[in-house]
Order: C-alpha cells, then structure tokens, then sequence
C-alpha cells in the first residue's frame, strides 16, 4: 500500500492532485487544515490491516463522511464491507421467508408472491403477509397487503418544502434527473410565491453542459443562478442569495466510488449553512445499485425523491429502499413537463402506480406473445 500527504491551498487542488499521481481508485485518510492549507492523506492499493493507529484516532481534522462516528478512516471501505454484508444476510432472510411461505395458507402464498412481482424484496413481503390474518379471500388478502405496504412508505409532510423553503440540496448518480427536478421545484415555487424568492446554486463543474442546462431554466424563469465549485464559493454564494426564501443547489452526478463525492460532500458541509439534502433515485435503476447510493450518503440525508416513473417498468424496488432506510419521500417526477409532471409524494398514487405498472408490463408481455404466435402461424 502506497500513502502520501497532500498539501495545497484548497480541497480541489489537493484532490486534483491526488487524482493525477495516484487515479480515481485513491482512498482519502484524512483531511485537515494545516498551517492555512489543506491537508489530505491519501492511499493506493489500500488495505485496512496496514492502517496504523494514527490514521484511527479519531481527531477533529480528520475527513468523515455526515453522520459518520469516530475512528472510521476508512468508512467508504467499511460501508461497502457492511453493505456486502448486509446484502449476505437480506439473503439468508429471504431464503427463510420463502421456506415459510410454503407453510402459510395458499391465499397468503398467492399474496406473497404479488408483492415479489411488484418489485418488493422477499423480506419486505414476507413482514405484509405476516400481518394478514387467517381468514378471507385472495383479493380481500390483497387489498389489505396493499394497504399495509402505504402504511409503510415514510413521506415528508405534504408540501412542506414549497411552502416553507429554505436552502435544498439534490444529489445522486449520473443522469437520474437532478437537474430536471431542480426546474421543476423552481418553477412550482415561482408560480406560488414569486421570481424573486427562489435562488439557483449549482456546484456541477464535471458534467459537460450541465451548468448550460440549468442557466436555461434559471433565465426562462427569470431567477439567478450562481456556479459554485467549492466550499468558499458555495458560501459566498448563500450570502448573495440570503434574501430568497428558497435557494436550490445541483450538485454534480458522479458514481458512489467516485473519490470527487468527498470534495462535493466537504463542499456542503463547509458552507456555513444548514442544508436539507434529498437523494434522488431513479425508478429504473435497480434495486441494489439505489441501496448502494442511499449507503454512501447516510444519514446525512433529508429525505429521498423519485424520479422517471414514467420510464420504469416497476416501482416496488424504489420502494423497498426508501422503507428500508425509512427515507421520507417529497416528491415525484414522471415526465419532462416543467413543472406539470412534479407531484408531492402520496401513499395512495405509489402503491397504486406500482401495481399499474405491473399490470401494465404483464398486459404488454401477453400481447407481444400473441404477436409473436400470430406471426408464426402465418410464416408457417
């Protein structure tokens, strides 16, 4: 294992360098400030074994993720151990649960096994059927299946955050529609309280045409919108906008093991300010790859937003990670419309868009199906 420290006169040149000599598989130690300059302690071909205890002491100067405890140097490698893990024994349970579901009543079964096809994990649909009783019918079964799983969606209190503002952070992967739902909560709060409330911050310097896109909504919207690549600038950039009544920031895309999410991260911690972040999470991505996103962040998330229903198949796996972390949901995007296609998350409108969708896709399966037979008799 190589380690090396890294002193320069901010976290941006520092990783900048970091990332030059040692590529994006380098691991952050520590980070702190020294003498008026930044401090990073950073690692290649790393193996926690090697770590000594001064890299575990848990001093104030060193980098931790929000949320994060003492003496985790290494956090980003412990995370994914865990969440390994944790996948390890979500597997062991859902083996189990299914073992249990041959021993329930065929109606549960049944019940059981639509949950799955909705998306949800076994697990999930394991603890809903429990919570059935020993009498009634298949639909009267999943009627109360479906309503158990609302039940069970954390949402934020209806339109609080247009109503009240204050200063909302969005972040994500790559391409899941930050930048569209940033436009969108704009534009729903400019026709509720006024262009002159609403501010734009946007801390995307890596995404080709990413700034571009939101100066376009910023003028069709008449709001301003300010470019901030660091900590200091962030900062100053909240100063100038103090007056709004909602300042909305975009942060850059970038994969979860992507060593630049440490300088997005320090950048918003640094502010000055206190910012409420939400994690947007497509509805097309897979179930394992929003767990591997919401794990990263943690608990220094607000709440979660949907986006791309209109693009995704099924919703039951979007769902399962946001009851899983118990992240409340505010809003949901399903369309490119500004801002027609942005609704205040209900319980009501998920559940019954999981099941349309399914419904949908086994209704399309069925008719490609035919299609295909049909066109086979004729070859034939």
């Amino acid at each position: 294992m190589k380690i090396k420290r890294y002193a320069d006169k901010d976290s941006r040149s520092a990783m900048a360098r970091i990332r030059t000599e040692m590529g994006p598989d380098a691991v952050i130690l520590s980070n702190k400030n020294v003498d008026g300059q930044v401090e990073l302690v950073a690692a290649m071909d790393f193996d926690e074994a090697d770590i000594g205890p001064d890299f575990s002491s848990g001093t104030s100067g060193e980098f931790m993720l929000p949320g994060s405890q003492p003496d985790s140097p290494t956090l980003i490698d412990l995370q994914r151990e865990l969440g390994n893990l944790r996948s390890m024994l979500e597997g062991k349970l859902s083996h189990l649960s299914w073992r249990d579901s041959v021993t329930r009543p065929s109606t549960k079964t049944a019940v059981h096994n639509r949950l799955v096809g909705l998306g949800l994990s076994r697990a999930l649909a394991g603890q809903i059927v429990d919570k059935l009783g020993d009498t009634g019918g298949l639909e009267q079964h999943w009627a109360k299946a479906l309503e158990i799983l609302g039940r069970r969606i954390p949402l934020m209190a209806g339109d609080s955050l247009l109503n009240h503002g204050g200063i909302v952070a969005l972040v994500g992967s790559t391409g899941v529609g930050k930048t569209t739902t940033i436009a969108k909560l704009a534009a729903r709060f400019v026709l509720r309280h006024g262009n002159q409330q609403v501010g734009l911050v946007t801390t995307d310097c890596y995404r080709i045409g990413g700034q571009e896109q939101l100066e376009v909504f910023a003028n069709y919207l008449g709001v301003p919108m300010i470019v901030a690549t660091d900590a200091a600038e962030l900062r100053l950039a909240f100063d100038k906008l103090s007056s709004k009544k909602l300042i909305l920031v975009d942060t850059a895309g970038m994969s979860q093991r992507d060593v630049r999410l440490y300088e997005q991260f320090s950048s918003l911690n640094s502010a000055g300010y206190d910012i409420d972040t939400y994690v947007v999470l497509s509805a097309t991505a897979q179930q394992r790859a929003l767990q591997e996103v919401v794990q990263v962040f943690g608990r220094a998330l607000t709440g979660a937003m949907i986006s791309k229903v209109d693009e995704s198949a099924e919703l039951g796996g979007v769902l399962d990670v946001v009851i899983r972390n118990q992240l409340k949901v505010g809003y949901v995007s399903a369309g490119q419309k500004v801002p027609e296609d942005l609704i205040p998350a209900r319980a009501e409108y998920l559940v019954g868009k999981t099941v349309e969708l399914v419904e949908r896709e086994v209704k399309n399966s069925a008719q490609r199906i035919r299609s295909g037979k049909l066109a086979n008799s004729k070859a034939v």
